[in-house]
């Protein structure tokens, strides 16, 4: 059964009136288990909803719609899979012990729903064979796998589990039944590059299209994870690795028309390179992942250069973390020329998971509070709209409505690209 949470206007769920605390029984004879099954079962033309109101009511709706029109229901958050690995890199364990965060940070989830729905990364290694069998029912392709490498023994050792062993085997399963990949690999020192990277790279390219593309991320590490037998990778490891994917990128280029293997941003960034143009990234399929985050954010702030409105006289701060600050100072400098305004950036040190994390969507509202406590005078303060959560909640559990509470004169504005938020002006 779902229940649902809210229900979306000029739906259809809210043209028949149906109120949030329903319970969502079956759909055409089928029992709905979770979100998954709802999205699954509401895609038919004729939908016969049989469902129980929040007084009890029994109540059943016969629908008939656009296979492509959602019901507009907005179902409860489904109780997750919890992963059963134990990667010494684990953010969850990277989280500070003294401070409360919000909830869902010390959630160790690896549910292939959630890869399918939201393009979460999981490992394959909790899955049962109704599992398995849901997946090729249901058709969830692609899917988002942490692969790290298709060594066993090197596997292994980063996932401490057994079955992280059988990647193999879980791959050809997933092809065998029609189920595309996109793979990643966190990049850990001395565990899966070198050889190991090579050999990866190599593996996951032979299995032709079932493999739709392969993300390489340097490991992220916390004050918190960082003495768990993982260290971060140098900048001439970085250079390396980029250099390894290189080759691989071109045969793909000539044989598959697209770059396939593409490294996450920070990346280049730990490397000390300049970041790639656009065309790196093919068509950005994996931007949410910080696979070309920043050129789609520098592509979408040199687009609406022209048509950003006069600010003259105007004095804003652009806060971000330590990494970005570089990049954003100089697209905040073009943006300041196009409307005449005065554009400060600063970057924030992290205090709530150290130095060695270095983005903007993982600062808390603390360290935004910090930063801005110069700039109370100022007219505007932008930030990522990444560090806040649907709630507009900070990874410290602030709000927004907070934050801005301590300083009233300063209009603070979560931003996605900076100059959306200009252009709403």
């Amino acid at each position: 059964m779902v229940r649902v949470a809210r229900v979306r206007q000029g739906s259809i769920g809210a043209d028949l009136g149906i109120p949030p605390g329903t319970v969502l029984i079956s759909i055409n004879g089928r029992d709905l288990r979770d979100s998954l099954d709802l999205k699954f079962c509401e895609a038919d033309a004729e939908v016969v909803l049989e469902a129980r109101l929040p007084d009890g009511q029994p109540i059943v709706y016969d629908i008939e719609k656009h296979p492509d029109e959602s019901l507009g229901l907005v179902p409860e958050a489904d109780k997750v899979r919890r992963c059963t690995n134990a990667c010494p890199f684990c953010f969850v364990k990277g989280n500070p012990r003294a401070t409360r965060l919000r909830q869902p940070l010390y959630v160790k989830d690896d549910d292939y729903r959630l890869s399918f729905m939201f393009g979460h990364y999981v490992t394959l290694t909790n899955l049962r064979d109704d599992d398995w069998e849901r997946i090729f029912e249901q058709r969830l392709t692609p899917l988002y796998v942490s692969v790290h490498a298709t060594d066993p023994a090197a596997r292994l050792r980063m996932l401490v589990n057994p079955s992280s062993a059988l990647i193999d085997e879980h791959l050809d399963r997933l092809a065998s039944g029609g189920i595309q990949v996109h793979a990643q690999v966190v990049l850990c020192p001395e565990i899966n590059d070198g050889s190991i990277l090579d050999r990866t790279i190599r593996d996951l390219y032979a299995r032709g299209e079932d493999i739709r593309s392969l993300s390489i991320v340097p490991v992220g590490l916390t004050n918190y994870n960082s003495d768990r037998g993982v260290r971060p990778l140098t900048p001439g490891e970085c250079v390396e690795a980029l250099g390894m994917m290189d080759g691989i990128r071109q045969r793909a280029l000539a044989e598959r028309g697209r770059a396939w293997c593409y490294a996450a941003d920070e990346m280049f960034l730990q490397a000390g390179l300049d970041l790639p143009e656009p065309g790196y990234f093919d068509d950005y399929e994996l931007v949410a992942n910080g696979v070309g985050a920043v050129s789609a954010l520098r592509s979408a702030v040199h687009a609406d250069l022209a048509d950003l409105p006069s600010l003259s006289g105007k004095n804003i701060v652009l806060v971000t973390g330590t990494s970005m600050r570089p990049h954003l100072g100089r697209l905040a400098d073009d943006v300041a020329h196009s409307t005449g305004s005065s554009i400060e950036t600063v970057a924030v040190d992290n205090t709530l998971y150290g130095s060695m994390v270095t983005t903007a969507g993982l600062l808390s509202g603390a360290d935004y509070a910090r930063a801005l406590e110069p700039y109370g005078q100022f007219d505007l303060a932008l930030f990522s709209r990444t560090a806040l959560n649907d709630q507009e909640l900070f990874l410290d559990d602030l709000s927004l409505s907070e934050l801005r509470e301590r300083m009233p004169e300063l209009r603070i504005c979560p931003s996605e690209h900076m100059t959306d938020t200009l252009l709403a002006l």
